[in-house]
């Protein structure tokens, strides 16, 4: 079949919607008043990747091609970045490949429909397999933070010997951050392995005695 010369009206709304609907989930992430960081730039990189095939229009089996190509990334973003929130990009994921296949006359082409999907199978795989598997050791351990009632707290003579005795239960260090002003935090260190009758719920315990903590909970590299 011979390639069309233009891409149509149609198929170039379809992947408009996609564009937009992937700009859409940056819009959601900046509505959430959080100051932007790796998060951000990983968001805006992939909604960048959303807009590409827009800038293909004058081959239209290469913008059919680009809008199946940036589809299965998307989709395949969304597992692989679940923990920082990718699976916002799927609905513009399944816009984009209906934009690959919505005009009969300007498609990807069939050897390309079908290698396209396997290889984002095959990648998909390849990168979720080690998270199956045990914890990687090259991830830190996973940290107490203890929220505090007041910025003054960090400097409560009492506060000292409490974060001293920590280590008795089984911390391996101990320091303060502001998540947000006026609000510190204790971070609480623990071992890949607690030994000798220490545990992560003992030091927990431990550290819910300690004056001025409101609320203690466990955080892992992928969180907090």
């Amino acid at each position: 079949m011979a390639e069309q010369r233009k891409v149509s009206g149609r198929q170039r709304g379809w992947a408009v919607a996609g564009a937009l609907a992937a700009w859409g989930a940056v819009a959601g992430w900046l509505a959430r008043g959080t100051e932007p960081d790796g998060v951000f730039v990983a968001f805006v990189v992939t909604a960048v990747a959303a807009t590409v095939p827009l800038l293909l229009q004058d081959g239209p089996r290469t913008f059919a091609r680009a809008c199946l190509v940036s589809g299965l990334v998307l989709l395949v973003w969304g597992p692989l970045g679940a923990s920082i929130g990718a699976f916002w990009f799927t609905p513009a994921a399944f816009l984009l490949l209906v934009a690959a296949f919505v005009d009969a006359g300007n498609r990807p082409g069939a050897w390309f429909s079908v290698i396209a999907p396997f290889a984002a199978v095959v990648v998909t795989a390849l990168c979720l397999a080690p998270a199956h598997d045990s914890p990687s050791e090259n991830e830190p351990p996973p940290s107490l933070h203890a929220a505090l009632d007041s910025a003054s707290r960090v400097r409560d003579q009492d506060l000292g010997p409490g974060l001293e005795r920590l280590r008795d239960f089984g911390a391996v260090g101990v320091e303060t951050v502001e998540t947000e002003p006026g609000r510190p935090v204790l971070v609480v260190k623990m071992p890949r392995h607690f030994t000798g009758g220490q545990s992560q719920e003992r030091l927990r315990e431990e550290v819910l005695r300690l004056p001025g903590v409101l609320d203690v909970r466990v955080c892992t590299f992928h969180t907090c």
